[in-house]
């Protein structure tokens, strides 16, 4: 479907390319100009004549441009085929998943673009979660593959470690202590409410695990300050 921005640009777009001709006989689409090229050129002076320019320009959109300047790459795909390039990579990678926290034994999915688009993919330890980072180089700026790696895997790790509520009835872990860990059902109850708001909710037994000290941590604060403002009730 064409919208009624592509149609305005394509007005704009016939306009600057009939402005760049001296010559209607030069032009690419003058059989669908109004004006004959027998008029054009024979009964008229060119400049007055020229059809395109005499439509309306609309200021709201600008035209199209050529499509090779929107395509033109920011990355030489073929650098991956270098194995010294390969190496740099893998090793700024590894050393930002480890950084993160991210499952190391996924580490391993990187793609590119040509555009300077960076996707990586780590895998949860459930094998049913992926967590995905991506980098998009703008298109005013040069591309950074570095960068762009150190963004993606960061990306990434917001994603896994983004808190985790559960809906009705969906099932998570919860910590209770730090040897313990529950697997229960969210009912909408208070005790739910309470693991939701301290961030105790997590998708797996080891996520839980792994995140059981700070957990705790929070419950403890949270009871200090529960106790304090019951204190300051009671006075």
């Amino acid at each position: 479907m064409i919208d009624d921005k592509t149609a305005k640009m394509a007005i704009n777009t016939l306009k600057a390319y009939c402005q760049q001709f001296d010559n209607c006989g030069t032009c690419a689409i003058q059989e669908n100009c109004w004006i004959s090229l027998e008029e054009r050129c024979d009964r008229y002076p060119v400049s007055t004549i020229r059809c395109f320019p005499r439509m309306n320009l609309y200021m709201d959109v600008s035209c199209f441009v050529n499509s090779d300047v929107l395509r033109t790459p920011k990355f030489d795909i073929k650098q991956k085929d270098s194995v010294a390039f390969r190496n740099y990579i893998n090793k700024i990678f590894m050393e930002e998943a480890e950084k993160y926290g991210l499952p190391m034994n996924t580490a391993n999915s990187i793609k590119w673009t040509a555009r300077g688009t960076i996707v990586v993919m780590f895998v949860g330890d459930d094998d049913k979660m992926n967590y995905i980072g991506v980098a998009k180089c703008h298109p005013d700026d040069a591309f950074n593959p570095e960068i762009g790696i150190k963004l993606a895997v960061e990306r990434a790790a917001q994603a896994m470690h983004a808190p985790f509520i559960p809906g009705y009835n969906e099932h998570y872990y919860c910590v209770g202590n730090k040897d313990t860990i529950y697997s229960t059902v969210n009912r909408n109850e208070a005790a739910d409410a309470l693991c939701i708001a301290l961030g105790n909710s997590f998708r797996t037994y080891n996520q839980a695990k792994a995140n059981a000290g700070v957990i705790i941590k929070r419950i403890e604060r949270a009871t200090e300050l529960l106790k304090k403002l019951q204190d300051e009730g009671e006075e």
